[in-house]
């Protein structure tokens, strides 16, 4: 799937293309998810072993209005379970990544201030809650975040626990850790780049999106 940012025409192109093939109604849901798109919070995910943590937590940032989630894999590509992902990963940015540190550094670079769970936390999720832009960061479900990781990172948190179990399954505490950072956020995305992910929302809705594109092309040429 291409990137909003790398779409394959021109987006008035998609649109004058595509929009006639949907109704109203999803036209409007395009616009509305588009609208509450999330740039200042990026997911990260290290290491993860199993293929339905990895789905869940993609599950959960697209419902939550993140767009963004990298992966990164240490001599195994990440798996996703596709019962429990429902498709989601069409909509969303996966980025792949073999180093733990580059991927940490290059979101560093882009402004997040990168911050890792970990029982070891440093801050509190309301001070995490509380950074403009931030990046946060799920480790392995048996060792958690690596040394390389946490030492590329600004710092860590960790959900606060009040029953005898020492930790969270990855999926839940990200979905605890994603809610609470996302809730009063509103939709960040330029005006530029909430049409384009509109467009984007059309190509990966319409069937055969290419062949209607390249018609409405051919016809618009021959101005027919």
């Amino acid at each position: 799937m291409p990137s909003s940012s790398v779409l394959p025409w021109p987006v008035e192109v998609i649109e004058a293309a595509l929009s006639p093939l949907f109704l109203p109604e999803r036209l409007a849901r395009f616009d509305a998810v588009a609208r509450a798109r999330l740039q200042s919070v990026v997911v990260v995910l290290e290491s993860l072993i199993d293929p339905h943590n990895t789905a869940a937590v993609l599950r959960t940032s697209d419902a939550l209005g993140i767009g963004e989630v990298h992966l990164i894999e240490h001599g195994v590509r990440p798996l996703m379970a596709q019962s429990i992902t429902k498709g989601c990963e069409r909509w969303i940015d996966l980025h792949t990544h073999r180093d733990s540190a580059r991927c940490a550094e290059g979101l560093r670079a882009r402004g997040y201030e990168v911050y890792a769970a970990d029982v070891r936390a440093t801050a509190t999720l309301d001070e995490i809650t509380a950074r403009p832009r931030v990046a946060l960061v799920f480790g392995n479900e048996r060792t958690g975040p690596t040394a390389q990781m946490r030492a590329a990172c600004h710092g860590t948190f960790a959900i606060p626990m009040r029953g005898m179990v020492e930790s969270f399954n990855v999926s839940v505490a990200a979905g605890i850790t994603l809610h609470t950072v996302t809730r009063g956020r509103p939709g960040d995305l330029g005006e530029i780049e909430t049409r384009a992910l509109r467009a984007r929302y059309m190509l990966e809705s319409a069937r055969e999106p290419g062949l209607v594109i390249e018609r409405y092309l051919l016809e618009r040429r021959s101005g027919t």
